[in-house]
This record gives structure tokens, sequence and C-alpha cells, in this order.
């Protein structure tokens, strides 16, 4: 081969080496189930794993419940022990869980829509359908065995736990419990309107922490704070419930 041509061919080499494109990084794909530490936070709504990067924003579901929230990455701090991540309180509120302690969870990637983050950013809960009960039978199979999780300080329930009346039947209809008196002349027609819940025993755990009424509509419950007698008072009351996590609330009049 001719000086020529060796010189060609390296040529060609240093080329082709010039513009290969650098390898693709892809985005893993994490899909984890695991204990998670509850820290003390009260108005953020971020999650730590150490498989996501700090900034990106996640999915987290609750394993006992089905709720399910979008939360802010921060960085990972360090969960002890068995624990695959760490919650605020402001996360775990949301989840409708409670201070301290740990809970089971479902933590995977999520891209919200700007909108979304901007909310999720300024500690408004951003949240996503609950998960099926098929689907939580599957990912509670997934937790680590023995998994022990130190019990969550609970949010304030009702002495009574609803019971549906008649399990048998396709399509029971348990009365919310406790239901306030329906006569709201008396005290005034505002409401504040805080969420809407499909289990019965978290509607009414979370209208007793609000001091409101549970509305059935069908297989879902409307929790509802007040009545007040002044629109203004409930937009104090709509202010406050709204800095608890739920920024979505809103005032109606209910003749």
């Amino acid at each position: 081969m001719s000086v020529g041509a060796v010189a060609l061919l390296l040529m060609g080499i240093g080329q082709v080496g010039a513009e290969a494109p650098p390898p693709v990084i892809h985005e893993q794909r994490l899909d984890d189930v695991g204990a998670v530490s509850i820290g003390p936070e009260p108005s953020k709504l971020t999650v730590s794993h150490r498989g996501l990067p700090t900034g990106s924003f996640a999915e987290v579901t609750d394993l006992a419940s089905g709720r399910t929230i979008i939360a802010l990455v921060e960085a990972d701090a360090s969960p002890g022990g068995n624990d695959v991540g760490r919650l605020s309180a402001g996360a775990a509120r949301a989840l409708g869980l409670g201070q301290g302690g740990t809970a089971n969870v479902r933590i995977r990637p999520a891209v919200p829509s700007p909108a979304e983050q901007a909310a999720v950013r300024s500690g408004t809960t951003v949240a996503r359908l609950d998960a099926p009960a098929r689907l939580l039978a599957a990912l509670r199979r997934r937790l680590p065995t023995p998994a022990p999780v130190s019990q969550p300080t609970p949010i304030p329930a009702p002495t009574a736990k609803p019971v549906p009346t008649a399990p048998a039947r396709p399509s029971p209809t348990p009365k919310p419990v406790p239901a306030k008196p329906t006569p709201v002349a008396a005290r005034g027609r505002w409401f504040v309107q805080v969420a809407t819940l499909s289990d019965a025993a978290r509607a009414a755990a979370l209208a007793k922490s609000v001091d409101g009424v549970v509305r059935s509509a069908g297989r879902l419950y409307r929790v509802q704070a007040g009545p007040f007698a002044t629109r203004a008072a409930a937009e104090t009351a709509r202010a406050s419930i709204a800095r608890r996590g739920f920024g979505d609330a809103r005032i109606i009049a209910q003749d």
C-alpha cells in the first residue's frame, strides 16, 4: 500500500471518530416500592430517592390507600435501614398519612405539565387517580419481607369506622360518618369544597379535621368545610385549608 493510500485511510478513520455521536444515556426506568421515612417539612411536597435526579418529579402512591400525588425530587437524604427514600411532612399529609414514622409507597418518575410543576413547587397538591385495588395488591407483593413499618401518627378519624351495611351487594353505598345536619339556613350557605375522594373513611376523617361535612355523589364523597354565614368567612377558611395542602379548594354556595 502506498504512503498516500495509508494517509487517506488514517484521515478516514479520524473523520469517523470525530463524527461518531456521543453515547446516549437512557433515563432509568425506575419503579420502586418500599418503606419511606417521613420528615418534618410541612410546607414542602418533596420526596428523595437515590435513583432519581434532584429537581425532577416523581409519582408517589400510598400502598395502603392507593392515593397518588406528584412530588418534587430533592437531594437524597440517605435514608437508613431498609428505607428506599424520604417524604416531606407536606407530601405525607397530601397522601393522607400522619406525621413521623414510615409508610410503604411506590415511587416512579413523572413528567407533569409546566402548570403542575409550578403548583407542586409552591406547595399545592397535584393528585393523580387513586391506584386500583388489583394494582395495589401486585405492588404490595413486591415489598421486601419482612418489612416492619411503624405506623405514622394517624389523622384524626371518627370513633366508629364506617363499614358497608351490605358487603354482598355489587354496589355498596356506605353512608359517610359522621354526617352533619342538612339544614344550613340557620348557620349559613357558604361552603369550601376541599376534595373529592373515593374512600368513605378517608372522606369522613378529612371532614372532621376541617370541621366540615361529607356529601355522597354515587361512589365518590365530596368533603366540604362549613357552612359559613358569610363569603368572607368562607374565604378565610379556604386560605387556611389551601395552606394545609389543598390548593384546589374552592368556595361554593348552596341554597
